[in-house]
């Protein structure tokens, strides 16, 4: 059966910028793509219970008509037809039961939706996803105009699931390889830079004999602790893809910088960001 990316969707601008990333990416590595809408209708306890039916069903009839026309907008330029359903209940779980069903290999979605980053399906759960998911995650920001895969960088404080980070990201490239430049954030801008790099040189080789990725090249960057230091490093890599590895529910970038960054990170990133499942 030919593996898909799910993609959730709540119709949203962010939305519509993730479904064309993953249409794009899906073309390239021979995917298929399936598109998820999942809806928490207003019960009141006020109402008799078919007035709460009623009321369901036109929440439901909406989503269908909203996703009809969503997919119309994006059928310019498909080679193939998506997928498509629409479900009751929270996005993480229904994400979760659809990947248990299907050969999922990626899901993709955007950073925001319709209400910005708290009400929405996309915005702050897409942390909740990120934090829980059983499949790698692209987050795309509701910027980005085309799809690029030319340079990618891997955040390393060389912890052992850096190996199964970059060997999901060459799975989902189908066993390609894009370069991909290892950064490691020095704590102090006056330690010993020697002996860092040393280190993250040995780390470069360790992943090349364990994952078989050979496209490795190594960076080290003084660690400021925020958002802007992390999107300059992308900057002056030109990277179009981050990597980060999401162990045992806990962003990978908590354990380099506070919990308050890890989110930024994830829910405000200047270009996309791979989360590895973890272990």
């Amino acid at each position: 059966m030919k593996k898909v990316i799910v993609v959730p969707t709540d119709f949203s601008h962010n939305a519509s910028v993730a479904a064309r990333y993953a249409l794009q990416f899906a073309s390239l590595q021979g995917y298929g793509v399936h598109f998820l809408h999942a809806y928490l209708p207003f019960a009141s306890a006020f109402q008799n219970p078919k007035a709460n039916e009623k009321d369901e069903q036109r929440v439901r009839e909406a989503a269908e008509n909203d996703m009809k026309a969503f997919l119309e907008k994006l059928e310019a330029g498909i080679e193939s037809v998506p997928t498509s359903n629409i479900v009751k209940g929270k996005l993480a779980d229904s994400l979760d039961q659809f990947i248990k069903e299907r050969p999922v290999a990626l899901v993709i979605m955007g950073t925001h939706g319709t209400s910005g980053t708290r009400k929405d399906v996309l915005g702050s759960n897409t942390y909740d996803v990120a934090q829980s998911i059983s499949v790698p995650l692209i987050v795309v920001p509701e910027h980005i105009t085309e799809f690029r895969l030319h340079n990618t960088v891997l955040f390393t404080d060389y912890q052992k699931n850096d190996v199964q980070t970059l060997s999901e990201f060459k799975t989902v490239i189908s066993g390609q390889e894009v370069p991909c430049t290892l950064v490691h954030l020095v704590p102090e801008a006056n330690e010993e830079v020697t002996e860092h790099g040393v280190k993250l040189e040995e780390w470069k080789q360790h992943l090349k004999k364990e994952v078989g990725y050979e496209l490795l090249e190594i960076h080290l960057a003084q660690n400021k602790e925020n958002l802007e230091r992390v999107n300059e490093i992308m900057d002056h890599l030109d990277a179009d893809l981050s990597l980060l590895t999401l162990v045992e529910g806990r962003g990978f970038f908590e354990k380099l910088f506070h919990k308050s960054l890890a989110r930024e990170i994830v829910l405000h990133p200047k270009r996309p960001v791979f989360l590895s499942a973890g272990s």
